[in-house]
């Protein structure tokens, strides 16, 4: 009887679920995940704040982070809530070497963590890893501008609907049952639409069989059913 996983198997486990990483070379993605550290964190936990010294990469492997950006007023706006499987925190490692964002644990959350040093000696074994950075920070700039036309372009039924199906597809196997752990005031701001606008979207995407919501979770029933209601709707 096989005894439990060691924790560079779950890493790879879970990090082979990563559109970018599965695509890596075989021997980046060895390196990448013999190199990795894995700790446990609690929530509220900071991991990092803008302006700070970039140490590492980073990556889920259970719980949640968010990640927010400082407004020119000073206030920090959440952008992004990175589930397991997600990588983080390489912008740093292309844009001089200090923070961009701020990345904070939602709960209790097994952090990935791959030290400076430890990067520093993959690329000199395989000087392309900055090149394979750049890749994921310029996938990470297409997906942002993609939220931005979301927000200018589709209605709040099918912005919404978007932003789940954009979970559903990061955080588990399309074709099962994906449960988030968001909050529908975080959707709110994640969004930009009301709590109450949240709320009454997500309450027809339950009778519609999409979704179906408990505390302080929302579980995905449906992701196709989703991505028609995006294609379908313009504002």
């Amino acid at each position: 009887m096989a005894g439990p996983a060691s924790p560079h198997e779950r890493v790879a486990s879970v990090l082979n679920h990563n559109a970018w990483f599965s695509r890596r070379p075989a021997e980046l993605r060895r390196q990448l995940i013999e190199r990795a550290q894995v700790s446990t964190v609690e929530a509220g936990h900071w991991l990092y704040d803008k302006g700070d010294e970039a140490r590492g990469l980073y990556g889920v492997l259970s719980g949640s982070v968010t990640t927010l950006v400082a407004l020119d007023n000073g206030e920090n706006v959440p952008v992004n809530i990175s589930g397991p499987g997600t990588i983080f925190g390489y912008a740093a490692q292309i844009l001089g070497g200090h923070r961009v964002a701020t990345a904070i644990a939602r709960e209790r959350s097994e952090i990935i963590f791959v030290p400076q040093h430890a990067l520093a000696a993959i690329a000199r074994e395989q000087p392309s890893l900055w090149i394979h950075f750049a890749e994921l920070a310029t996938e990470q700039l297409i997906w942002a501008v993609k939220i931005i036309a979301e927000r200018a372009r589709l209605s709040p039924r099918a912005r919404l609907a978007a932003r789940l199906y954009g979970y559903a597809m990061n955080w588990g196997k399309i074709g099962g049952t994906v449960t988030l752990p968001i909050r529908q005031d975080e959707l709110a701001e994640l969004t930009g639409l009301s709590r109450k606008t949240i709320n009454g979207i997500l309450r027809e995407f339950e009778e519609a069989g999409l979704v179906r919501l408990g505390y302080r979770e929302i579980a995905i029933l449906d992701e196709g059913g989703l991505l028609r209601v995006v294609r379908k709707e313009r504002t």
